[in-house]
């Protein structure tokens, strides 16, 4: 290999990296706006708790899905058209969020319907989910915060079980969600700021 070629190589990579990163801010969007969207459904939720008007708690939970779900298509759909080339980090990032998501769906809405468990048991459910999705997303963009963030999901997610019981349960998981989800997604984006303004 000639001095040559190995200057390309190493701009290569750099580009990659710096595709990479960009999709990691484009990540944090989006994270940002499932956070926004999920803390309003969880404070919703804890309100028609309040008002005993259970009936209207999957209304809430479908709505905000449905929401969410369209903003990330259309989302999806305008990144492609910026940045068809996908990086590997980014394929596997799609993958993690697509099938995170879709056990989210499951796991509150879908299977406590057909009566798999009762609805106490999400909160302890979405945790352990959680941690499994901030664990493997701080390996792929190589942050340490988010690993921290992902075991204290699956510590949650054990303390829930053991200590809290019934309703509080979702209490605790709306404080959590936002001190150990959306905190992180806003703090991913300003990253990535960061970054830009630094260049």
């Amino acid at each position: 290999m000639n001095e040559t070629q190995a200057k390309e190589e190493i701009q290569l990579i750099k580009n990659m990296l710096e595709r990479t990163r960009k999709a990691t801010a484009e990540s944090g969007t989006l994270f940002i706006v499932w956070g926004v969207l999920i803390t309003l459904a969880l404070s919703g939720n804890l309100l028609l708790a309040h008002f005993k008007k259970y009936d209207w708690i999957w209304v809430n939970w479908v709505a905000i899905t449905v929401i969410g779900w369209v903003y990330s298509v259309v989302y999806g759909i305008r990144r492609e058209r910026k940045e068809p080339i996908l990086t590997y980090a980014q394929a596997v990032a799609r993958h993690l969020y697509f099938s995170c998501g879709t056990t989210y769906l499951l796991i509150g809405i879908v299977f406590p319907a057909l009566k798999v468990y009762s609805y106490p048991a999400i909160p302890v459910l979405h945790a352990a989910v959680s941690g499994i999705l901030f664990i493997v997303m701080s390996g792929i963009y190589e942050w340490l915060l988010l690993k921290w963030m992902g075991f204290l999901w699956l510590l949650s997610a054990v303390l829930m079980s053991f200590f809290v019981k019934g309703t509080n349960r979702l209490l605790i998981f709306t404080i959590l969600f936002i001190g150990a989800f959306l905190i992180p997604s806003f703090i991913l984006k300003a990253k990535y700021k960061r970054e830009l303004a630094a260049k």
